[in-house]
């Protein structure tokens, strides 16, 4: 569920405020809790369009029509608990004792991360960033935090004057996987696996172009469907809630080590400069 707020966020982010798209997220983000009992010729009528301009966005947040999106939105209302999952901490804990639910979480975040240095296999990751360097096509997959994390590393590539693509609208990824060719690189960054669930249509289109393809997951036991070429191992499925510092702090390793590895070294300027 929280893939559709994700979604309706990047559009009201980036999308001009003239685009008919803007106009549907705007009001479904505003009137969310109605959506549920609206009919689609409601929802068109609200937001001054057809039915069809309304099926077609439906579709580009990743639901086969509005019904999908319907059905996703009344399952969400009939849920008394909507936060409690994010994290492993008890509700009556952070209610009563924030400073107690910190000191548990940031404990939490400690333990997981501490497995790092024995979870991280650098031979895969250094493959990994060979492809990167090497490929002039590098592009990042996934949803909601990891997709995040891949724009920070796209970011850190791009001021080492490696160019990638890393796009947030699931809509626009597709039409990455569409482009890829065998020589291309596809980088699949899914904390949970979450994201083979909701893009089954870019997995298959990553496997048509025959590309590299790297899975980075904190989940060991993840079957993609999809032939993998290498994998970076970020934790065990047991801490998947905490996974994601797991995945920012690879993220950053990977980034000093590309610029190790890629990028002048400080002896190289010393001596340019002496």
């Amino acid at each position: 569920m929280k893939s559709l707020f994700y979604r309706l966020i990047i559009f009201l982010d980036t999308a001009q405020e003239n685009d008919t798209n803007y106009n549907i997220a705007w009001f479904m983000a505003n009137n969310f809790y109605r959506i549920a009992d609206m009919r689609i010729s409601e929802l068109a009528a609200e937001c001054f369009v057809s039915p069809a301009t309304i099926s077609r966005f439906c579709r580009a947040l990743g639901y086969e029509n509005f019904a999908h999106l319907k059905q996703e939105c009344y399952t969400f209302h009939s849920n008394d608990k909507k936060f409690n999952n994010l994290i492993n901490i008890p509700l009556e804990t952070m209610k009563n004792d924030p400073s107690q639910a910190t000191q548990e979480y940031v404990e939490q975040v400690i333990h997981y991360i501490s497995d790092l240095p024995h979870m991280l296999d650098w031979k895969e990751i250094d493959e990994t960033l060979r492809l990167i360097h090497d490929c002039d096509s590098v592009a990042f997959f996934g949803t909601q935090f990891s997709q995040s994390a891949a724009l920070h590393f796209q970011t850190d590539l791009l001021m080492l004057e490696k160019f990638t693509m890393a796009y947030m609208d699931s809509s626009r990824q597709l039409d990455c996987a569409k482009e890829l060719t065998k020589d291309s690189v596809a980088i699949i960054m899914t904390v949970n696996g979450f994201f083979t669930g909701s893009s089954f249509k870019i997995l298959q289109y990553i496997k048509k172009s025959g590309c590299k393809v790297v899975l980075m997951t904190c989940n060991p036991e993840l079957d993609i469907k999809i032939p993998v070429d290498h994998m970076v191992l970020l934790g065990n499925s047991k801490n998947r809630k905490t996974g994601k510092h797991s995945l920012l702090t690879a993220v950053e390793l990977m980034s000093l080590r590309y610029y190790c590895l890629y990028y002048p070294s400080i002896q190289e300027l010393k001596g340019h400069i002496l």
